[in-house]
């Protein structure tokens, strides 16, 4: 695989996508999409407790997640027996515009999940916070994304026109 210096954007006619390291932070990005994987370790009981609000943080995540309005998907696994956490997003943009939405636009959701979960969580107002986060990236060794010129934007956008497209079909075929 080549990587390059700084992410470019790729093209739909590209045979293989260069994937690069975030030009100005942590993960891994190809095209207009890019990548973080998080390892913190839990708080004794922190599994359970993230267990037991879990539904209301999933309820949650749409509405926080339409407020940064760049996330393709984020997910929450608990792991080695539940002693480290694992979050693990994919979004468009650089790293550090992104780091800054999430927490303004979504602070007291992360809060909500990981204050009683995470050993040593700063709090999403905390003014350090990217910075003791950035201790906890884990850059992949190998990562893959199917559409790296779609931004979560671009995918909306093509959805509306399927479904319109598909409502014309069906009115014309009726």
């Amino acid at each position: 695989m080549t990587t390059q210096s700084s992410a470019q954007s790729a093209t739909p006619g590209d045979a293989t996508p260069t994937v690069a390291r975030q030009p100005d932070g942590l993960g891994k990005r190809v095209g207009e999409v890019a990548e973080i994987t998080v390892l913190m370790d839990a708080k004794p009981g922190g599994a359970e407790r993230f267990h037991q609000k879990a539904a209301k943080i999933q309820d949650d995540a749409w509405h926080y997640e339409k407020l940064v309005g760049t996330v393709h998907d984020f997910r929450v696994a608990f792991i080695n027996n539940d002693t480290q956490v694992i979050g693990a997003v994919t979004y468009d943009g650089d790293f550090k515009p992104y780091m800054a939405d999430i927490f303004t636009n979504a602070g007291e959701w992360f809060d909500e999940m990981f204050e009683d979960t995470v050993e040593g969580w700063p709090g999403a107002s905390d003014p350090h916070m990217v910075d003791w986060l950035a201790t906890k990236i884990v850059e992949a060794d190998m990562w893959y994304v199917s559409n790296p010129t779609m931004t979560v934007e671009d995918t909306t956008k093509a959805q509306k026109v399927t479904q319109a497209f598909n409502a014309l079909l069906d009115t014309a075929s009726a």
